[in-house]
């Protein structure tokens, strides 16, 4: 068969440009199944931020159960073992006791649980993973509540880290699509760039310039802060990366589309949350000013 120009056509060769549908329409679909997801977590955490601190630690808690059992699964085989169940308890507890500003008795029990996890662990190939878990998440997730029981900024200080996060993550996923360029870390994370990186670390910034702008204090200091921040965010997830290939798994579940498992969305945010703290030490009675106010 020929063209109008003469030319004939060759039956048995594919159309590219039809051949590369598919492809496009699959990637728009997870695209905006992973925007509508992240709508969504973001809409019920800030709606639970804004509540008050009981609804913001129920929130925590909920999600603390649905990751400690991702993790248990992920590097001792078992979702609900005598460990996940310690440390679901564990976390409970701390959670509770930062929610009522009782930091000496989260710390008790935290060092119980991990007494425990050590005796029933012993000898078990996993039991770094799982000790080092349970200090990391527990500490998360008090350094999350700390952070909004401040009645001076304690809202604004995680609609703050909130905001880092979640520009961060985004920043990262359209650098790397749009941009590309060299990988990372590929025998960690394959998808990941050095464009993706370093978009998801600088933007930020401007972040922390907003606020600052709000607030009225340093845009140098935030912008900084917020830079701080968006880094660990990407440690938070290209560490979290490591671990799941170490273990031959793709995602820590399906619980989320676009996603995957819920430690796979908030890997970042939970580091980002501890280096928050961190920082807010700088005034311990009133952490959200100690972040945020300079």
């Amino acid at each position: 068969m020929s063209d109008p120009n003469g030319a004939k056509s060759d039956p048995a060769k594919p159309d590219l440009a039809k051949a590369n549908l598919p492809t496009e329409n699959k990637s728009s679909r997870e695209l905006a199944t992973r925007a509508f997801s992240a709508v969504v977590m973001a809409a019920g955490a800030i709606a639970a931020v804004l509540v008050g601190v009981w609804a913001f630690a129920l929130l925590i808690i909920a999600g603390s159960l649905i990751v400690n059992w991702e993790w248990s699964r992920l590097v001792r085989g078992e979702g609900a073992d005598r460990l996940a169940v310690i440390h679901a308890a564990t976390i409970l507890a701390v959670v509770v006791f930062m929610a009522v500003d009782r930091p000496a008795e989260a710390a008790l029990v935290l060092a119980v649980a991990l007494g425990v996890t050590l005796i029933i662990g012993r000898g078990k190939p996993a039991l770094i993973w799982s000790t080092g878990w349970l200090v990391y998440f527990s500490a998360a997730a008090a350094a999350f509540i700390w952070l909004r029981t401040g009645e001076a900024y304690g809202i604004t200080s995680l609609l703050f880290l909130f905001a880092i996060a979640w520009t961060a993550d985004t920043c990262a996923y359209a650098g790397g699509k749009l941009i590309g360029g060299p990988k990372l870390a590929p025998k960690i994370s394959p998808n990941k760039t050095w464009a993706g990186f370093l978009c998801g670390v600088s933007l930020p910034a401007l972040v922390g310039i907003a606020f600052a702008l709000g607030l009225d204090t340093s845009w140098v200091c935030l912008a900084l802060i917020a830079m701080v921040l968006a880094l660990a965010c990407q440690l938070g997830d290209l560490t979290e990366s490591g671990v799941k290939r170490l273990f031959g798994a793709k995602d820590t579940g399906k619980l989320i589309p676009g996603h995957g498992g819920l430690l796979d969305r908030i890997d970042g945010l939970m580091l980002a949350g501890i280096v928050a703290a961190l920082i807010a030490l700088r005034n311990i009675p009133h952490p959200g000013q100690g972040l945020l106010l300079w």
